[in-house]
C-alpha cells in the first residue's frame, strides 16, 4: 500500500504514457484462450477425474444390479 508514494505524488512522463497504451492494445489483441479460467493442463486433470468417476461409477453399477461378479 505505501511502496509507491513518493511515484504516486510526481506526474507522469508523457513518454510512459504512450507505451503503455501500446502496450495495452498488444495485450486486447492478443486475448487468452482459456476455457472456465483453466489452462490445458488444468482441463485434462479435469476429464481424468470425471472419466475416472464414470468408470467407478459404472462398475460399481453392474456389480449392484448383478451383471457381472467379482469373485
Amino acid at each position: 500500500m505505501f511502496d509507491d508514494l513518493r511515484r504516486a505524488t510526481e506526474p507522469p512522463e508523457p513518454f510512459e504514457e504512450e507505451e503503455e497504451m501500446a502496450f495495452d492494445t498488444f495485450e486486447q489483441a492478443m486475448p487468452e484462450r482459456r476455457i472456465f479460467g483453466m489452462t490445458a493442463g488444468q482441463r485434462f486433470v479435469i476429464s481424468l477425474l470425471l472419466f475416472g468417476t464414470v468408470a467407478v461409477l459404472g462398475a460399481m453399477c453392474l456389480v449392484v444390479t448383478q451383471a457381472i461378479w467379482l469373485f
